[in-house]
């Protein structure tokens, strides 16, 4: 019988039946040992007796029907058939443990807490009293109290379990290197645990690395996480990276295929002319899918429109970037980055009186600074040059020096563009003021040289 209550305890145990709330984390690196020690008082591992002996462990055996009663998932029962010897004192560390956790998934977190401490009474060294007390007093907020067990759970034994509840806890804390470590120990031991894939993918998020936050995500996301935030993470982790439309590729879909659908796991873009059922789509590692998935249960989702509307954008299809983007405006009226989109569309469809409008409101509202007003006129500006429409392109550069008088950025294409139109004069002025703004660049001989020829020929010596 004896034989018989311990494998069923190790079986139970192996379940870790109890799971806590989940965090998030950044990337891999080495575990490194925990470093505080526990303390003694009430919110830290109980003392040992002296001599360095544990306290006292009944010698009672386990409840043997309790046990199995928990492992049917009756945990009300189980906890009543275990209370009356946990209250006379006669339970046994493993029948305290299980009550423990009926407990816990009875949402008795404080009654749980109880039972744990009694049990670190009794031996202060088990790990998983140590672990689960952390991991409570973690989510109660007390992040310091909880870090002492965890870290004492660790030590006894370091599993991916004691790594993860720990690497929660140092990013609670802020420790963001430690969390990062164990959270990465935890996901080298098992990598079928979501949570410690999803932490690492936000912290890498939070500190600007999108390659490594998409990593970890799509981890989490073949460990069968499925959630609207990761979701979000991934598109934003997407645009860090500027993936706002994915690999394009030809694949043979139903002819009922719609623009915008998601289908086989990729967006349509669109029907290839002069074929049969041939779509070109875009695959799934992109901000669009991303946030055409969040507007699947959000309709009005900011994070989706915007995510939408740029990848369209991306994709060359302004009138589907033009629907979200609306959207978006209305969602979202003072928004910096609805109206840059804006500003950049307006360019790529060549409404450059739109944009003349849409710059000087959103300066106005603080949307735009004058560098962001000059590069979205210098980038209508060129379009214009290329178009041959060269004196429409130095009105608009003008707007723009207006914005910003001693930017390289305004005064090059100006200067090249008053020699294109042949108003050499014009043309000398800027290549001057070029060579004295910026005596050091790259290619100052080349300035030095046009502005001679200039010179030499408009007959000026000097």
């Amino acid at each position: 019988m004896r034989l018989t209550s311990l494998h069923i305890i190790g079986f139970l145990l192996s379940l870790s039946a109890w799971s806590f709330g989940q965090t998030t984390s950044s990337g891999p690196s080495d575990p490194s040992p925990p470093t505080t020690s526990p303390s003694t008082p009430a919110t830290s591992p109980a003392t040992s007796q002296p001599g360095g002996q544990a306290a006292s462990i009944p010698a009672v055996g386990e409840n043997i029907e309790a046990i199995k009663t928990y492992a049917r998932g009756d945990y009300e029962a189980a906890a009543k058939m275990l209370e009356p010897s946990y209250r006379a004192g006669k339970a046994g560390i493993q029948d305290r443990l299980i009550l423990a956790r009926a407990y816990l998934h009875l949402g008795r977190p404080d009654e749980s807490l109880g039972v744990l401490k009694n049990v670190l009474d009794s031996d202060r060294e088990n790990p998983e009293a140590n672990g689960l007390t952390g991991q409570l007093l973690l989510k109660a907020g007390k992040n310091e109290d909880a870090l002492k067990y965890l870290e004492h759970a660790y030590r006894l034994k370091p599993d991916a379990d004691a790594a993860s509840a720990l690497g929660r806890c140092y990013y609670a804390l802020g420790n963001i290197p430690k969390a990062k470590s164990a959270l990465a120990a935890a996901l080298q031991q098992d990598i079928r645990d979501p949570s410690n894939s999803f932490l690492l993918g936000r912290i890498n998020l939070d500190r600007g690395s999108g390659a490594l936050a998409e990593k970890y995500l799509l981890m989490a996301q073949e460990a069968k996480m499925e959630s609207a935030e990761l979701h979000l993470l991934l598109g934003k982790a997407y645009l860090l990276q500027k993936k706002t439309v994915g690999p394009v590729m030809v694949n043979r879909l139903g002819a009922s295929a719609r623009v915008g659908d998601i289908v086989d796991g990729c967006v349509v873009l669109g029907r290839i002319p002069a074929t049969t059922n041939q779509y070109k789509v875009a695959t799934r590692y992109c901000s669009l899918y991303e946030g055409l998935v969040l507007l699947k249960s959000n309709k009005q989702d900011p994070d989706g429109l915007f995510m939408a509307a740029s990848g369209w954008f991306a994709a060359g299809d302004c009138e589907m970037a033009t629907r979200y983007l609306k959207e978006l405006m209305e969602k979202e009226p003072t928004s910096p980055r609805a109206w840059q989109l804006q500003a950049g569309l307006l360019v790529a469809m060549k409404d450059f009186d739109a944009l003349r409008k849409v710059l000087t409101e959103g300066k106005a509202a603080g949307m735009f600074d004058s560098r962001g007003v000059a590069g979205f006129l210098c980038r209508a500006a060129a379009v214009q040059r290329g178009a041959g429409e060269r004196d429409q392109a130095i009105a608009l550069l003008k707007q723009a020096e207006q914005e910003q008088p001693i930017s390289g950025e305004v005064l090059r294409p100006l200067a090249a563009l008053y020699v294109a139109v042949g108003d050499d004069r014009q043309a000398v002025s800027y290549y001057c003021r070029i060579v004295e703004l910026f005596p050091d660049a790259a290619d100052i001989d080349e300035l030095n040289n046009a502005l001679k020829v200039l010179r030499e020929k408009m007959g000026v010596t000097k």
